[in-house]
């Protein structure tokens, strides 16, 4: 096969599995049965994308039920989301593993490499959000963000 032949070739061939990417068409939604159908309001501002609502506010119950069970409302995330909070009792306190914690042993994302000797300290509550890195066995066994 010539060069120009092997070219026209391969376009063609990346033509075709370009052509395996197009979106499939969305199944058209069927007959729904009637009932009842109670409409919700919006709770705040915030919606995420994809069709998700998520009610930025505990309800009254929710937030009742929380404070009785030892916990406190706080907005978190960058949602700014109401969540009931437990604070743990060894908060802060240092550790080489999480099992020396009621939660996970938490450092800082990215300072110490997998490989060498890490200490952190115990988580502060039961809502972790942000950059960690968890210390197992003495060591950074991960790093992640979260939000």
């Amino acid at each position: 096969m010539g060069g120009r032949s092997r070219l026209l070739f391969l376009t063609a061939l990346g033509a075709l599995a370009l052509g395996g990417c197009t979106p499939a068409e969305a199944p058209k939604p069927g007959p729904v049965a009637p009932g009842p159908v109670t409409p919700t309001a919006p709770t705040g501002p915030a919606e995420p994308a994809g069709n998700q609502s998520y009610a930025r506010e505990m309800s009254a119950a929710d937030k009742a039920a929380c404070t009785s069970g030892g916990g406190t409302v706080q907005r978190r995330g960058m949602l700014g989301m109401e969540m009931c909070v437990h604070a743990y009792a060894d908060a802060g306190r240092q550790c080489t593993d999480s099992a020396q914690c009621e939660g996970k042993c938490v450092g800082s994302a990215g300072s110490v490499a997998p490989d060498k000797a890490a200490t952190g300290q115990c988580q502060a509550d039961d809502r972790l959000f942000g950059c960690y890195a968890e210390i197992k066995g003495g060591k950074s066994a991960y790093a992640i963000c979260v939000d």
